[in-house]
């Protein structure tokens, strides 16, 4: 399906629109969010496989059809994927917490079988805000608002997928308080609504993930 890479990526990030926003996502609020990726990511050669509305079954689909073919192994990739798996308001099908665990370690699984020598970060997936929470339109004119069994799913979710981490290949981290209040509720100055991290979230994440990408990678180039 696609073209062999170059082999000039030594970060893969894989996910849905919160990934997606942080590198190429055009538009307000998004496009500011681009700054944070040449900051943080662009100097340590990655790549943004993030996209817009995607769940566990279509990042596989893609990584098995193409997304991987890289002829040099990347250093590091880092998933940060199914929050939509417990949308159950624009999709079908909601998958369960351990459905979703499954359709994680599958995309582990294909990592490490295509490319043994890559490191893995498996980040939990960042919390939403349910129907109690007012939030802000975003530039489409929408607020992320979701049930309280979605959020909860959600939440369980992401903490099955630390089962994953060897803490040798695969790795597991939880950057959740970075976007919680101490009540447990989210910080809507971040996630203004209610489900992706604005600018100062962004960079928010980017920062505390920073310590162990450079424990797996080294340090980034300054830019």
């Amino acid at each position: 399906m696609a073209e062999v890479r170059s082999g000039d990526f030594d970060l893969v990030m894989i996910g849905d629109s919160i990934t997606h926003t942080v590198g190429e996502m055009p538009g307000d609020p998004y496009g500011p969010l681009k700054e944070v990726w040449d900051r943080h990511f662009a100097p340590r050669r990655a790549i943004d496989l993030g996209h817009n509305g995607f769940r566990t079954e279509n990042i596989l689909w893609n990584l098995e059809n193409g997304e991987l073919e890289f002829r040099k192994p990347p250093k590091v990739a880092v998933v940060l994927i199914g929050t939509n798996n417990t949308d159950d308001r624009h999709f079908r099908t909601v998958h369960s917490a351990r459905q979703i665990f499954e359709g994680t370690k599958a995309i582990v699984d294909l990592l490490r079988k295509r490319h043994p020598k890559t490191r893995i970060v498996v980040l939990r997936i960042f919390p939403r805000g349910d129907d109690r929470q007012e939030g802000a339109l975003d530039y489409r004119g929408k607020v992320f608002h979701r049930s309280g069994a979605c959020v909860r799913t959600a939440q369980e979710a992401g903490l099955l997928t630390r089962q994953l981490a060897d803490n040798r290949n695969v790795f597991w981290l939880d950057l959740n308080p970075v976007f919680l209040r101490p009540d447990g509720t989210l910080r809507t100055e971040l996630m203004p609504d209610l489900l992706h991290p604005n600018k100062a979230a962004a960079k928010a994440w980017a920062q505390a993930l920073e310590p162990l990408l450079t424990q797996l990678m080294g340090p980034g180039e300054a830019r």
